[in-house]
């Protein structure tokens, strides 16, 4: 028996690569965001992983040293998104929006791909400082010793008050439970963690902190570089004329700081600083206090800084293949002249970065041999769409409506807008070009599948 001969078109596709500001995932229980513009109003802040027990810790990028000082507040923290601000000591809505570098794990310890690190909560129910009942003595501290269910050689830790119990500030600390000064795990293997409130006379009330202990190290997960260290005694206050840095190996692009210990007394954070806070193999930084009581010149002497960085090497990997097989419908089970079969679009992420929203343009070329039909492609079978649309994983809408049109043009059209032509009802040989446009972000795939199909049936000739 003769069989017809035909060809299979090459799909052609336009996307866009995602935002940085839209997170990424290293892995299914950590993920890292880079927000911008986040001033004194409330921002909800959606995750790209769903969480049991979300742990989550935040650095401000302070622009300029006549900037206000400010601290991240953070509530509301669920299994996909989290509440962020930034405040004053004592309530003031007076700051300067600004990035906020954020870190966000599950509650638990991990040991995979080189990366060894455990998230947890604790309830600080005591308040340190300068001028509060018991300074900061370990009374006012949590020890955190025991919560920790891996051990490290070199460990770092990072942490923030993750609860809005009191709209007053305060700030996460930590050292090693018996000196103000010395960084957690220093001389005894021990670490306390808490919240103060500098020079401030007063207390706060009992607010969830969130912490991570990691080793330090460097290393690669799901296409993102990252580094952790503590840095040397060398970051000084924002009075002191900013920035102090630490050299690295790379050119990262979110960082996250704690300062360790309390060598000046006073109470202090650590900050990104300045216009570009990472530029090439540098992070710059600087240690803010609050100014509403005592010194308020925010200079601030040399403190130790922990820091995590990480580099987005994520890419966008998008996979194309078309099938043809025979319609149900087909008046023959052979593809013949005169028979039907169907055409299948499949389109897979398998990269690590997300599609940016709504940027997928999709079209297929008719050959001179098929005649593309405009009908119920499946005949009695579910739904009468003319173009079957389906998804694993991919996040995606599809409206027949809104998102496929046509072309009858001898050139291929390049945008969306140029697919103008109307077709008749049932077979019609004048469209030369069919349109689609998946709306939504096509997630990434290196983690779970992301893959969406588009079936649709033409006439061989």
């Amino acid at each position: 028996m003769f069989l017809k001969t035909y060809q299979i078109c090459i799909v052609f596709i336009l996307w866009c690569l995602a935002l940085p500001a839209n997170g990424q995932v290293l892995s299914t229980n950590l993920e890292i965001k880079r927000v911008p513009s986040v001033g004194a109003v409330w921002q909800t802040i959606s995750l790209e992983n769903t969480y049991t027990s979300a742990v989550v810790v935040c650095t401000y990028n302070l622009p300029n040293q006549t900037d206000p000082p400010a601290t991240v507040r953070v509530r509301s923290v669920g299994a996909t998104s989290f509440q962020l601000r930034i405040q004053q000591f004592e309530n003031s809505s007076i700051v300067t929006a600004s990035d906020v570098h954020c870190i966000i794990a599950d509650e638990g310890a991990y040991n995979s791909g080189g990366l060894k690190f455990e998230a947890h909560r604790v309830l600080s129910t005591g308040t340190s400082g300068l001028s509060v009942p018991g300074g900061w003595g370990s009374a006012n501290t949590e020890e955190i010793t025991g919560a920790l269910v891996q051990s490290y050689t070199t460990p770092i830790v990072l942490g923030q008050v993750m609860s809005f119990n009191d709209v007053n500030a305060s700030v996460f600390w930590t050292n090693n439970c018996v000196n103000r000064n010395r960084s957690p795990f220093e001389l005894n293997n021990r670490a306390c963690v808490g919240k103060h409130i500098g020079q401030i006379n007063g207390t706060r009330a009992s607010e969830t902190l969130g912490y991570i202990v990691a080793e330090s190290g460097s290393g690669t997960l799901n296409d993102i570089a990252y580094t952790l260290a503590r840095g040397a005694d060398s970051i000084r206050g924002v009075g002191n004329t900013p920035p102090f840095s630490y050299t690295v190996a790379d050119d990262y692009d979110v960082g996250v700081l704690s300062q360790d210990g309390e060598d000046g007394g006073q109470g202090g954070w650590a900050v990104l600083y300045g216009a570009d806070p990472l530029p090439s193999t540098r992070i710059d930084m600087a240690i803010d206090e609050e100014t509403v009581a005592g010194d308020t010149t925010r200079t601030h002497t040399r403190e130790q800084v922990s820091y995590w960085l990480f580099k987005d090497n994520q890419s966008v990997n998008l996979g194309t293949n078309k099938t043809v097989t025979m319609s149900s419908e087909s008046v023959s089970p052979y593809a013949i002249p005169g028979s039907d079969v169907v055409y299948t679009i499949n389109v897979e992420n398998t990269g690590s970065k997300a599609v940016d929203a709504s940027t997928i343009f999709i079209v297929d070329s008719l050959p001179a041999e098929a005649t593309f039909y405009n009908g119920d492609m499946n005949g009695p079978g579910p739904g009468t769409n003319v173009v079957i649309f389906t998804q694993s994983g991919a996040g995606l809408s599809f409206t027949e409506g809104t998102d496929l049109k046509f072309s009858n043009s001898p050139f291929k059209p390049t945008s969306f807008a140029a697919c103008s032509y109307s077709p008749l009802a049932g077979y019609d040989p004048n469209v030369k070009h069919v349109c689609f446009r998946p709306q939504g972000a096509m997630n990434a795939g290196s983690l779970s599948t992301s893959s969406f199909s588009l079936q649709f049936r033409v006439q061989v000739q």
